[in-house]
């Protein structure tokens, strides 16, 4: 088959995909009473959203010429650096006042940027489907940027990513073509500490000063405004919980305020929690996020607060169920492989663990029968490509801010098997996996 024939195959097979999940959609939203703009939830529309977003960025690069494509990459990151003019200046906030829209005169009036030059930011930004221009130099949010209110933890999370995180990656290139910070695994030798002269990202919202404060209060929010990206605060889907006894105990070690413990709780009022953290969130859980959003488990002791440092200790023993949530990609092996084996040291011989984490999918397409996980159809990437961007684009930013990664499944079973424990199952959950494990011996 000559190239030709092989790009048109390749075009049409695209089209296909894209006018099937286009119908699967389209039929979806026909059934809903009322207009909305949420994501749809199950698993079929999830994957048609997949297929979408995965066959389009694929489409492209097939038809446009390889210069353009290269060039529009060259050029991306102007994005985030335009997002963080209109997030720091509360331009969704404004607009949210003009419903039809506002002029750029009351723009400058209101931001003090000259009407000029945000006015081309928000060009770009609408051209990028950000804002919508509705007439001459007038602006409106959209459907988008509605979702970038201050109030909104998505504007937090924006804030965080194109300021610190977006100048961090800056350096990527000069530390790996520093011979002397190349091979190094250390917290202190990142793109983050070359950029800002700090030891580590916390080291740097640690500093005492209203600017780093208010950076350290946009991360905080901004981690709430990803949940809700990774949907990670949900009742986890794909798990068969409802399998499980009464008095099942779940013990959530580094689990923050305890949200994942929470909606469990409310779905299975016999269950027993116990939520492990550094003191702060341990604090703050048990004084104000509980007593306000789940007050029957307090009364009816069903939630323990124990502060806990899970480098150097191990949690409660004996839980049924020990769940890691988004713990071990801000850490080396030599660390993930300290805090697992202090979790192996607490469980009992039924105990289960749940790695619940980004599972790096490879890009190279294995036989079906072998397959660990559900791989793309043909012609898409394996992987699904720019439909599971995220979690390449997370796995970057563990380089650059800790020296640490986002994991393939193999390197989760070689991490469990190195702290003492046996692989069981990987459980497909959306865009993130739960990576199970039980003592060796069981």
């Amino acid at each position: 088959m000559d190239s030709t024939t092989s790009r048109i195959d390749e075009l049409r097979g695209l089209m296909v995909l894209i006018g099937n999940a286009v119908d699967i959609l389209e039929h979806d939203i026909s059934q809903r009473k009322v207009a909305s703009q949420e994501q749809p939830s199950d698993a079929d529309l999830r994957s048609s959203v997949c297929t979408v977003e995965a066959a389009c960025a694929q489409l492209c690069s097939l038809v446009a010429r390889p210069g353009d494509v290269l060039a529009n990459k060259f050029l991306a990151f102007y994005e985030p650096a335009c997002l963080q003019v209109v997030l720091s200046n509360k331009i969704p906030d404004i607009l949210q006042e003009y419903p039809s829209g506002a002029h750029i005169s009351e723009l400058e009036k209101r931001t003090g940027i000259s009407e000029g030059k945000l006015c081309r930011i928000l060009r770009f930004l609408a051209a990028k489907h950000v804002f919508q221009e509705v007439g001459a130099n007038t602006f409106a949010n959209n459907h988008l940027s509605r979702e970038l209110v201050s109030s909104n933890p998505l504007s937090s999370l924006g804030l965080c990513i194109t300021n610190e995180m977006f100048k961090a990656g800056s350096s990527l290139g000069d530390v790996l073509n520093d011979p002397e910070r190349r091979a190094s695994t250390s917290p202190l030798d990142t793109a983050f500490s070359k950029y800002f002269g700090m030891k580590t990202l916390f080291d740097y919202y640690a500093v005492s000063s209203s600017e780093q404060n208010q950076l350290a209060f946009h991360f905080d929010k901004g981690m709430i405004g990803w949940g809700s990206v990774m949907e990670i605060d949900s009742l986890i889907p794909g798990i068969p919980w409802n399998t499980l006894p009464k008095g099942t105990s779940v013990c959530d070690v580094g689990g923050g305020v305890g949200n994942i413990c929470i909606n469990l709780a409310k779905h299975y009022p016999t269950w027993k929690f116990v939520l492990q953290d550094l003191p702060k969130p341990m604090d703050n859980a048990e004084k104000k996020i509980w007593p306000e959003r789940c007050p029957e488990a307090i009364v009816e002791n069903k939630i323990e607060f124990i502060p806990l440092d899970f480098l150097k200790g191990s949690p409660k023993e004996g839980c049924d169920i020990y769940y890691l949530k988004n713990i071990l990609h801000s850490w080396s092996d030599e660390d993930c492989i300290k805090i697992i084996g202090n979790v192996r040291r607490a469980m009992g011989p039924s105990s289960r663990l749940f790695v619940h984490e980004f599972v790096v999918r490879p890009g190279y397409r294995i036989p079906k029968e072998e397959a660990r996980f559900v791989q793309a159809p043909e012609p898409l990437l394996p992987n699904f490509g720019e439909g599971r961007i995220r979690q390449y684009s997370m796995d970057i930013n563990m380089m650059v801010l800790f020296n640490s990664a986002e994991r393939t499944l193999d390197d989760f079973i070689q991490l469990g098997q190195s702290a003492g424990l046996k692989f069981v199952k990987l459980w497909e959950t959306g865009e993130l996996g739960i990576v199970e494990f039980v003592q060796q011996h069981h």
